[in-house]
Protein backbone atom coordinates (compact mmCIF):
# COMPACT_ATOMS: atom_id res chain seq x y z
CA UNK A 1 0.00 0.00 0.00
CA UNK A 2 1.35 3.43 -0.45
CA UNK A 3 -0.12 6.77 0.13
CA UNK A 4 0.82 10.53 -0.24
CA UNK A 5 2.35 11.99 3.09
CA UNK A 6 2.66 15.52 2.86
CA UNK A 7 5.61 17.39 3.87
CA UNK A 8 5.39 21.26 4.65
CA UNK A 9 6.99 21.74 0.74
CA UNK A 10 6.85 18.16 -1.19
CA UNK A 11 3.54 16.04 -1.53
CA UNK A 12 5.26 13.96 -4.17
CA UNK A 13 6.50 11.27 -1.84
CA UNK A 14 4.93 8.19 -1.45
CA UNK A 15 5.72 6.11 1.85
CA UNK A 16 2.91 4.35 4.24
CA UNK A 17 4.01 3.71 7.74
CA UNK A 18 1.70 0.57 7.76
CA UNK A 19 5.10 -1.31 5.94
CA UNK A 20 5.99 -1.06 9.00
CA UNK A 21 3.81 -4.47 9.74
CA UNK A 22 5.61 -6.30 7.12
CA UNK A 23 7.82 -9.22 7.23
CA UNK A 24 10.88 -7.11 5.68
CA UNK A 25 10.16 -4.68 8.21
CA UNK A 26 9.62 -6.54 11.31
CA UNK A 27 12.98 -7.67 10.91
CA UNK A 28 14.45 -4.58 10.65
CA UNK A 29 12.10 -1.30 10.68
CA UNK A 30 15.32 1.12 10.30
CA UNK A 31 15.37 1.82 6.88
CA UNK A 32 11.41 2.63 6.71
CA UNK A 33 12.13 5.04 9.87
CA UNK A 34 14.84 6.64 7.42
CA UNK A 35 12.90 7.36 4.44
CA UNK A 36 9.55 8.80 6.69
CA UNK A 37 12.07 11.36 8.41
CA UNK A 38 13.80 12.26 5.09
CA UNK A 39 10.05 13.14 3.91
CA UNK A 40 9.33 15.26 7.00
CA UNK A 41 10.29 14.37 10.50
CA UNK A 42 6.66 15.03 11.47
CA UNK A 43 4.36 14.30 8.47
CA UNK A 44 0.66 12.80 8.00
CA UNK A 45 0.26 9.19 6.92
CA UNK A 46 -3.77 8.54 6.15
CA UNK A 47 -3.49 5.18 6.50
CA UNK A 48 -2.56 5.02 9.91
CA UNK A 49 -4.66 5.83 13.15
CA UNK A 50 -8.16 6.04 12.73
CA UNK A 51 -8.70 7.80 9.69
CA UNK A 52 -4.84 9.07 9.78
CA UNK A 53 -2.20 10.46 12.46
CA UNK A 54 0.81 12.74 12.35
CA UNK A 55 3.99 9.94 12.32
CA UNK A 56 6.96 11.80 14.44
CA UNK A 57 9.87 10.24 13.33
CA UNK A 58 13.07 13.28 14.35
CA UNK A 59 14.57 13.59 17.50
CA UNK A 60 13.60 16.86 18.61
CA UNK A 61 9.96 16.91 17.94
CA UNK A 62 9.74 13.38 19.40
CA UNK A 63 11.50 15.13 22.87
CA UNK A 64 9.09 17.85 22.40
CA UNK A 65 5.82 15.78 22.23
CA UNK A 66 7.04 13.63 25.14
CA UNK A 67 7.58 16.17 27.80
CA UNK A 68 5.13 18.70 27.02
CA UNK A 69 2.28 18.62 29.04
CA UNK A 70 0.03 20.11 26.26
CA UNK A 71 0.36 16.62 24.54
CA UNK A 72 -2.11 13.92 26.00
CA UNK A 73 -1.49 10.54 26.39
CA UNK A 74 -5.18 9.79 27.14
CA UNK A 75 -6.95 7.37 24.13
CA UNK A 76 -10.56 8.56 23.49
CA UNK A 77 -10.66 4.53 21.47
CA UNK A 78 -10.36 3.40 24.70
CA UNK A 79 -13.25 5.06 26.35
CA UNK A 80 -16.10 2.90 27.17
CA UNK A 81 -18.62 4.75 27.31
CA UNK A 82 -18.41 4.58 23.19
CA UNK A 83 -18.31 0.84 23.35
CA UNK A 84 -20.65 -2.64 24.14
CA UNK A 85 -21.45 -3.08 27.59
CA UNK A 86 -19.52 -6.23 27.74
CA UNK A 87 -16.22 -4.46 27.01
CA UNK A 88 -16.83 -1.98 29.45
CA UNK A 89 -14.63 -3.37 32.35
CA UNK A 90 -12.02 -4.21 30.39
CA UNK A 91 -11.98 -0.92 28.58
CA UNK A 92 -12.26 1.00 31.88
CA UNK A 93 -9.40 -0.90 33.13
CA UNK A 94 -7.20 0.01 29.92
CA UNK A 95 -8.28 3.34 30.16
CA UNK A 96 -7.09 3.71 34.16
CA UNK A 97 -3.39 2.40 33.27
CA UNK A 98 -0.73 4.67 34.58
CA UNK A 99 0.80 5.52 31.05
CA UNK A 100 -2.44 6.71 29.50
CA UNK A 101 -3.68 8.93 32.43
CA UNK A 102 -2.50 12.21 32.75
CA UNK A 103 -2.43 15.35 35.15
CA UNK A 104 -3.99 14.72 38.18
CA UNK A 105 -5.10 11.11 37.95
CA UNK A 106 -1.10 10.16 36.54
CA UNK A 107 0.78 11.75 39.38
CA UNK A 108 -1.85 10.30 42.00
CA UNK A 109 -1.60 6.31 40.86
CA UNK A 110 2.44 6.86 40.32
CA UNK A 111 2.88 8.02 44.10
CA UNK A 112 1.25 4.57 44.82
CA UNK A 113 2.79 2.46 43.11
CA UNK A 114 6.74 4.59 43.45
CA UNK A 115 8.14 3.07 46.28
CA UNK A 116 10.01 -0.09 44.89
CA UNK A 117 11.20 1.45 42.56
CA UNK A 118 13.08 4.31 44.13
CA UNK A 119 16.59 3.98 43.84
CA UNK A 120 17.84 2.73 46.76
CA UNK A 121 15.52 -0.14 46.25
CA UNK A 122 16.24 -1.01 42.95
CA UNK A 123 20.03 -1.32 44.00
CA UNK A 124 18.91 -3.66 46.58
CA UNK A 125 17.81 -5.84 44.49
CA UNK A 126 20.76 -6.17 42.53
CA UNK A 127 22.52 -9.21 44.53
CA UNK A 128 19.05 -10.80 43.79
CA UNK A 129 19.30 -10.52 40.24
CA UNK A 130 22.41 -11.56 39.45
CA UNK A 131 21.95 -15.16 41.59
CA UNK A 132 18.51 -15.29 39.36
CA UNK A 133 20.96 -15.07 36.01
CA UNK A 134 23.75 -17.29 37.16
CA UNK A 135 21.03 -20.15 37.90
CA UNK A 136 19.43 -19.75 34.72
CA UNK A 137 22.76 -19.88 33.50
CA UNK A 138 23.45 -22.30 35.72
CA UNK A 139 20.44 -24.65 34.20
CA UNK A 140 21.57 -24.27 30.50
CA UNK A 141 25.19 -24.21 30.35
CA UNK A 142 25.89 -28.11 30.42
CA UNK A 143 23.23 -28.26 27.59
CA UNK A 144 25.04 -26.41 24.81
CA UNK A 145 21.90 -24.30 23.73
CA UNK A 146 18.79 -23.06 24.77
CA UNK A 147 16.22 -20.80 23.56
CA UNK A 148 17.58 -17.56 24.37
CA UNK A 149 14.66 -15.99 25.05
CA UNK A 150 12.35 -18.20 27.15
CA UNK A 151 14.92 -19.73 28.77
CA UNK A 152 16.74 -16.73 29.68
CA UNK A 153 15.59 -13.28 28.80
CA UNK A 154 12.00 -13.68 29.29
CA UNK A 155 12.66 -15.41 32.91
CA UNK A 156 14.85 -13.52 34.46
CA UNK A 157 12.52 -10.34 34.40
CA UNK A 158 9.50 -12.29 35.38
CA UNK A 159 11.30 -13.80 38.47
CA UNK A 160 12.34 -10.11 39.64
CA UNK A 161 8.50 -8.38 38.68
CA UNK A 162 6.57 -11.17 39.66
CA UNK A 163 8.44 -11.15 43.09
CA UNK A 164 8.16 -7.21 43.41
CA UNK A 165 4.40 -7.52 42.32
CA UNK A 166 3.76 -10.59 44.91
CA UNK A 167 2.53 -13.08 41.96
CA UNK A 168 4.06 -16.72 41.72
CA UNK A 169 6.51 -17.15 39.24
CA UNK A 170 5.25 -20.62 38.47
CA UNK A 171 2.01 -19.42 37.68
CA UNK A 172 3.44 -17.16 34.75
CA UNK A 173 1.92 -19.64 31.66
CA UNK A 174 -1.66 -18.81 33.41
CA UNK A 175 -1.60 -15.03 32.05
CA UNK A 176 1.42 -15.34 29.31
CA UNK A 177 -1.72 -15.05 26.20
CA UNK A 178 -2.92 -12.25 28.68
CA UNK A 179 -0.09 -10.37 28.05
CA UNK A 180 0.11 -11.16 24.44
CA UNK A 181 -3.58 -9.76 24.12
CA UNK A 182 -2.54 -6.71 26.05
CA UNK A 183 0.18 -6.05 23.70
CA UNK A 184 -2.04 -6.23 20.89
CA UNK A 185 -4.43 -3.63 21.94
CA UNK A 186 -2.11 -1.42 22.79
CA UNK A 187 -0.10 -0.87 19.66
CA UNK A 188 -3.92 -1.14 18.05
CA UNK A 189 -2.08 -2.17 14.78
CA UNK A 190 -3.76 -4.71 12.39
CA UNK A 191 -3.48 -8.07 14.37
CA UNK A 192 -5.35 -6.08 17.43
CA UNK A 193 -8.06 -5.45 14.73
CA UNK A 194 -8.96 -8.64 13.82
CA UNK A 195 -10.20 -10.54 16.62
CA UNK A 196 -10.91 -7.12 19.31
CA UNK A 197 -13.35 -9.28 20.78
CA UNK A 198 -11.17 -12.03 21.84
CA UNK A 199 -8.51 -9.72 23.12
CA UNK A 200 -10.65 -7.41 25.45
CA UNK A 201 -11.96 -10.92 27.09
CA UNK A 202 -8.74 -12.03 27.30
CA UNK A 203 -8.10 -8.83 29.43
CA UNK A 204 -11.13 -9.56 31.14
CA UNK A 205 -9.81 -13.10 32.32
CA UNK A 206 -6.51 -10.91 33.21
CA UNK A 207 -8.49 -9.16 35.66
CA UNK A 208 -10.32 -12.13 36.90
CA UNK A 209 -6.85 -13.45 37.58
CA UNK A 210 -5.99 -10.38 40.02
CA UNK A 211 -9.25 -10.54 41.66
CA UNK A 212 -8.45 -13.68 42.89
CA UNK A 213 -4.91 -12.98 44.03
CA UNK A 214 -6.75 -10.09 45.92
CA UNK A 215 -9.19 -12.20 47.52
CA UNK A 216 -6.32 -14.26 49.35
CA UNK A 217 -4.61 -11.15 50.71
CA UNK A 218 -8.01 -10.28 52.39
CA UNK A 219 -7.33 -13.74 54.63
CA UNK A 220 -3.28 -13.60 54.55
CA UNK A 221 -1.10 -10.29 54.30
CA UNK A 222 1.92 -10.35 52.33
CA UNK A 223 5.17 -8.04 52.13
CA UNK A 224 4.73 -6.93 48.59
CA UNK A 225 3.86 -4.20 45.95
CA UNK A 226 -0.06 -5.57 45.32
CA UNK A 227 -0.41 -5.88 49.15
CA UNK A 228 0.65 -2.17 49.08
CA UNK A 229 -1.98 -1.53 46.24
CA UNK A 230 -4.85 -3.17 47.71
CA UNK A 231 -4.27 -1.27 50.86
CA UNK A 232 -4.48 1.52 48.80
CA UNK A 233 -7.92 0.65 47.60
CA UNK A 234 -8.89 0.01 50.75
CA UNK A 235 -8.01 3.77 51.71
CA UNK A 236 -9.73 5.01 48.81
CA UNK A 237 -6.86 5.69 47.01
CA UNK A 238 -8.01 4.20 43.44
CA UNK A 239 -11.16 5.49 42.35
CA UNK A 240 -12.66 2.08 40.80
CA UNK A 241 -11.69 -1.88 41.02
CA UNK A 242 -11.05 -1.55 37.51
CA UNK A 243 -8.28 1.43 37.93
CA UNK A 244 -6.43 -0.95 40.58
CA UNK A 245 -6.92 -3.81 38.22
CA UNK A 246 -5.53 -2.33 34.96
CA UNK A 247 -2.62 -1.10 36.65
CA UNK A 248 -1.55 -4.58 37.93
CA UNK A 249 -2.53 -5.91 34.92
CA UNK A 250 0.20 -2.48 33.49
CA UNK A 251 2.78 -3.42 35.84
CA UNK A 252 3.06 -6.96 35.50
CA UNK A 253 2.88 -6.99 32.03
CA UNK A 254 4.83 -4.26 30.58
CA UNK A 255 7.79 -4.62 33.41
CA UNK A 256 8.65 -8.49 31.92
CA UNK A 257 7.76 -7.42 28.24
CA UNK A 258 9.90 -5.06 28.00
CA UNK A 259 12.83 -6.02 29.33
CA UNK A 260 12.97 -9.26 27.63
CA UNK A 261 12.52 -8.01 24.38
CA UNK A 262 15.26 -5.42 25.17
CA UNK A 263 17.90 -8.26 26.52
CA UNK A 264 16.72 -10.05 23.46
CA UNK A 265 17.78 -7.22 21.31
CA UNK A 266 20.67 -6.14 22.86
CA UNK A 267 22.34 -10.03 22.29
CA UNK A 268 21.02 -9.64 19.31
CA UNK A 269 23.06 -6.68 18.63
CA UNK A 270 26.16 -7.83 20.05
CA UNK A 271 25.90 -10.74 17.77
CA UNK A 272 25.64 -8.74 14.52
CA UNK A 273 28.86 -6.53 16.00
CA UNK A 274 31.29 -9.35 17.25
CA UNK A 275 34.19 -6.89 17.52
CA UNK A 276 31.64 -5.55 20.40
CA UNK A 277 30.85 -8.70 22.07
CA UNK A 278 34.83 -9.28 21.62
CA UNK A 279 35.25 -5.90 23.68
CA UNK A 280 33.03 -6.53 26.09
CA UNK A 281 33.67 -10.37 26.34
CA UNK A 282 37.08 -8.93 27.54
CA UNK A 283 36.00 -6.42 30.03
CA UNK A 284 32.38 -7.11 31.10
CA UNK A 285 32.91 -4.21 33.53
CA UNK A 286 32.10 -2.16 30.54
CA UNK A 287 28.65 -3.36 30.11
CA UNK A 288 27.23 -0.90 32.30
CA UNK A 289 28.47 1.99 29.74
CA UNK A 290 26.91 -0.01 27.07
CA UNK A 291 23.47 -0.66 28.24
CA UNK A 292 22.25 2.93 27.58
CA UNK A 293 23.55 2.34 23.42
CA UNK A 294 21.87 -0.40 23.23
CA UNK A 295 18.80 0.44 23.87
CA UNK A 296 19.49 3.19 22.14
CA UNK A 297 20.13 1.26 18.93
CA UNK A 298 17.53 -1.32 19.20
CA UNK A 299 14.85 -0.49 21.90
CA UNK A 300 12.47 -2.75 23.01
CA UNK A 301 9.62 -0.38 22.87
CA UNK A 302 9.21 1.71 19.19
CA UNK A 303 6.35 3.63 19.74
CA UNK A 304 3.81 5.46 22.19
CA UNK A 305 1.39 8.09 21.14
CA UNK A 306 -0.04 11.49 21.87
CA UNK A 307 -2.90 13.81 21.09
CA UNK A 308 -2.64 17.48 21.97
CA UNK A 309 -5.43 19.27 23.65
CA UNK A 310 -5.08 22.64 21.55
CA UNK A 311 -3.92 23.30 18.28
CA UNK A 312 -0.15 23.40 18.21
CA UNK A 313 2.75 23.73 16.03
CA UNK A 314 5.62 20.93 16.02
CA UNK A 315 8.23 20.70 13.77
CA UNK A 316 6.75 23.12 11.19
CA UNK A 317 3.28 21.18 10.84
CA UNK A 318 -0.05 22.31 12.74
CA UNK A 319 -1.22 19.69 14.57
CA UNK A 320 -5.10 20.16 15.48
CA UNK A 321 -6.37 19.52 18.62
CA UNK A 322 -7.25 15.34 19.22
CA UNK A 323 -5.69 14.86 16.30
CA UNK A 324 -3.43 11.40 16.99
CA UNK A 325 0.45 11.39 16.97
CA UNK A 326 2.21 8.36 16.79
CA UNK A 327 5.67 9.13 18.05
CA UNK A 328 8.24 6.45 16.85
CA UNK A 329 11.23 6.23 19.90
CA UNK A 330 13.13 4.04 17.55
CA UNK A 331 13.28 6.38 14.57
CA UNK A 332 14.23 9.71 16.75
CA UNK A 333 17.36 7.10 18.04
CA UNK A 334 18.30 7.33 14.51
CA UNK A 335 18.36 10.48 13.73
CA UNK A 336 21.70 12.19 13.22
CA UNK A 337 20.87 15.54 14.25
CA UNK A 338 21.21 13.40 18.12
CA UNK A 339 23.08 11.15 17.14
CA UNK A 340 25.47 10.87 14.86
CA UNK A 341 26.41 8.17 12.65
CA UNK A 342 23.72 6.48 14.09
CA UNK A 343 22.96 3.03 12.39
CA UNK A 344 26.54 2.42 14.13
CA UNK A 345 26.53 0.57 17.62
CA UNK A 346 29.41 2.84 19.62
CA UNK A 347 29.40 1.75 23.33
CA UNK A 348 31.94 4.86 23.62
CA UNK A 349 29.59 7.04 22.32
CA UNK A 350 29.08 10.54 24.59
CA UNK A 351 25.68 9.85 27.08
CA UNK A 352 22.77 11.46 25.05
CA UNK A 353 19.60 11.11 26.39
CA UNK A 354 17.35 8.17 24.61
CA UNK A 355 13.75 7.87 24.60
CA UNK A 356 13.91 4.30 25.44
CA UNK A 357 12.68 4.76 28.85
CA UNK A 358 9.67 7.34 27.74
CA UNK A 359 10.35 11.10 28.98
CA UNK A 360 8.68 13.79 31.56
CA UNK A 361 5.77 12.86 33.45
CA UNK A 362 5.65 9.73 31.84
CA UNK A 363 9.06 7.92 32.07
CA UNK A 364 9.10 5.04 32.66
CA UNK A 365 8.15 4.04 36.51
CA UNK A 366 9.91 0.91 36.62
CA UNK A 367 12.54 1.83 33.92
CA UNK A 368 15.41 1.62 36.22
CA UNK A 369 15.11 -1.74 37.33
CA UNK A 370 14.58 -2.62 33.78
CA UNK A 371 17.82 -1.22 33.02
CA UNK A 372 19.73 -2.90 35.98
CA UNK A 373 17.94 -6.13 34.84
CA UNK A 374 18.91 -5.68 31.37
CA UNK A 375 22.76 -4.84 32.36
CA UNK A 376 22.93 -8.02 34.67
CA UNK A 377 21.75 -10.25 32.40
CA UNK A 378 24.10 -8.81 29.48
CA UNK A 379 26.98 -8.79 31.77
CA UNK A 380 26.16 -12.29 32.99
CA UNK A 381 26.05 -13.83 29.13
CA UNK A 382 29.17 -12.42 27.86
CA UNK A 383 30.87 -13.36 31.04
CA UNK A 384 29.86 -17.03 30.74
CA UNK A 385 28.46 -18.10 27.27
CA UNK A 386 31.13 -18.30 24.73
CA UNK A 387 31.01 -18.56 21.07
CA UNK A 388 27.28 -17.82 20.93
CA UNK A 389 25.71 -18.61 17.48
CA UNK A 390 21.74 -18.38 16.38
CA UNK A 391 20.00 -19.32 13.41
CA UNK A 392 18.14 -15.79 12.06
CA UNK A 393 15.42 -18.25 10.24
CA UNK A 394 14.19 -19.41 13.10
CA UNK A 395 14.05 -16.44 15.24
CA UNK A 396 10.56 -15.40 15.94
CA UNK A 397 9.67 -11.62 17.00
CA UNK A 398 7.11 -9.51 17.70
CA UNK A 399 5.01 -8.25 15.00
CA UNK A 400 4.36 -4.85 16.55
CA UNK A 401 6.15 -2.18 16.26
CA UNK A 402 4.77 -0.58 19.80
CA UNK A 403 6.98 -3.85 21.56
CA UNK A 404 10.04 -4.89 19.47
CA UNK A 405 11.68 -8.22 20.17
CA UNK A 406 12.09 -11.77 19.81
CA UNK A 407 9.89 -14.14 21.30
CA UNK A 408 11.79 -17.33 20.49
CA UNK A 409 15.67 -17.53 19.79
CA UNK A 410 17.25 -20.52 19.62
CA UNK A 411 21.11 -20.22 20.47
CA UNK A 412 23.93 -22.57 20.44
CA UNK A 413 27.33 -21.94 22.54
CA UNK A 414 30.34 -23.20 24.85
CA UNK A 415 30.43 -22.46 28.23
Amino acid sequence: MTVQLTGPTDRDNELSMMGVYTPRYVEDPYPLYRRAREINPVLWDPTMGDGGAWMVTGYEPALTTLRDSVFSARRPQWDPGTHSPEQAAPLRALYSQLFVTDAPDHKRLRKLMTKPFLPRAVEAMRDGIERGARALLDAVLPRGGMDFMTDYAMALPSAVVCGVLGVPVEERELFWKRILSWGLLVDEGPLSKEHPGYHLASVGKYMDYFREQLRRRESERTDDLMQTLADAWADGGFTSEEELLGNLIFMLTAGQTTTAHQIGNSVLALLDHPDVLARLTADPSLVPYATPELMRYDSSVQLTKRRPVRDVELGGQTIRAGEEIYVWMGAAHRDPKAFPDPDRLDVDRPRSQNLALGHGAHYCLGGQLGQLINEVAVRQFVERVRRPEVDRAKIHRTETPTFRGPHSMPMTFTS
